[in-house]
């Protein structure tokens, strides 16, 4: 992804979740991230925002060190997001994709700069979801759209980073086992496939939001199928088997 889109999309996705961020929000719990609420969750995303803003400047045979923790008072947390926000897309922006970094990416990957601006684009994008649609259960605001509440091309690079990245890195550190077949999942924007085969014994066919969204867990496949906002070809019994694993963090 083009360096200075990423710093835009990480700085509007940054922008909506820090507005979720009221007084009366913050102890809301987020459906999407159990034992967690909204505070909880702009503490861990403003951690990793420090993360990722740290790697950019370590060597890719270095360390950046662990997730930095917030403050614990939840009425700090909302200007200490707001900092690191600001911080990692002043990075992103100035720093060019090719920049040599530390990353956690399979060890024949490109170790760049590339890496994080990626990432930091599906993580701040899907915390942003989880907050508004904790808002949301909460009666605090209007629910997201499943289908429209990220660009569908982007939702669809998300849709291909769980494919080459997320779930490999499950695989490679032991917490799921490599998938048995192969699942095809099309949008608009392109097509990916999780897991291995030839061919693959099922596909899923729908918007590329709302495949993000199954892919990390914040929604089934069974609503989806039943909205009408994801259609099945080929073995339900394999989709969901494939499907039932580990496939991100």
């Amino acid at each position: 992804m083009e360096m200075t889109r990423a710093a835009a999309l990480v700085e509007r996705e940054a922008g909506r979740l820090a507005a979720a961020l009221r007084p009366e929000a913050l102890a809301v719990v987020v459906p999407g991230c159990p034992g967690w609420t909204v505070a909880d969750l702009a503490r861990h995303t403003g951690g990793v925002h420090r993360w990722a803003r740290a790697a950019l400047a370590t060597a890719p045979d270095g360390a950046p060190g662990e997730e930095l923790p917030g403050p614990q008072d939840d009425d700090a947390v909302p200007a200490w997001f707001a900092e690191g926000a600001d911080e990692l897309v002043v990075a992103l922006a100035s720093t060019s994709p090719a920049a040599p970094c530390w990353t956690f990416a399979a060890a024949e990957a490109p170790a760049t700069a590339a890496f994080w601006a990626r990432r930091q684009v599906h993580e701040t994008a899907l915390h942003r979801w989880d907050a508004e649609s904790a808002l949301s259960a909460a009666g605090l605001s209007a629910a997201p759209d499943p289908a429209a509440w990220v660009e569908d091309d982007v939702a669809a690079d998300g849709v291909a980073e769980v494919a080459d990245v997320m779930l490999p890195r499950q695989v490679r550190l032991g917490r799921t086992p490599a998938l048995p077949g192969a699942l095809a999942l099309e949008s608009a924007s392109g097509c990916s496939v999780i897991g291995r085969g030839a061919e693959p014994v099922a596909e899923l066919t729908g918007s590329a939001p709302t495949l993000l969204l199954l892919l990390w867990g914040r929604t089934t496949l069974d609503a989806e199928l039943a909205s009408g906002r994801l259609a099945l070809a080929g073995s339900r019994e394999a989709a969901d088997h494939l499907l039932s694993g580990a496939l991100t963090p």
